[in-house]
């Protein structure tokens, strides 16, 4: 199942030269790995403030591309650390690290196929 949203994508980036995307795209992707490191520090620290900051950033960025499942589920982490619940909140997490790589490959076939 596609994660990115293809027609919704391509009518969000119509106006972008292929070096702006791919430079957003490669961004994403290099800073990806920090980001998700930062939220799961947060959680274990149990800082919600930046967690709320953290993940609000996070599906700013993924909203960009198009890709519903991951946006829903950052939207979730961020109502969760303004609620400062913990409940499910590990599962959550698992969820959009697992749903961040979907992402990156699909990003990353992208970049392949837009040379």
């Amino acid at each position: 199942m596609a994660i990115i949203d293809k027609v919704q994508f391509d009518e969000n980036f119509q106006y972008y030269d292929k070096e702006t995307i791919n430079l957003v795209i490669g961004n994403f992707i290099e800073e990806s790995e920090e980001r998700l490191y930062s939220i799961e520090k947060n959680i274990s620290e149990g800082n919600f403030g930046q967690l709320a900051f953290n993940a609000h950033s996070l599906k700013s960025v993924i909203g960009n591309f198009m890709a519903p499942e991951p946006y829903e589920v950052c939207r979730k982490l961020e109502e969760m650390a303004k609620l400062k619940s913990e409940i499910d909140i590990h599962q959550v997490f698992t969820k959009l690290k697992i749903l961040t790589s979907g992402l990156i490959s699909e990003l990353k076939d992208y970049l392949g196929s837009n040379k």
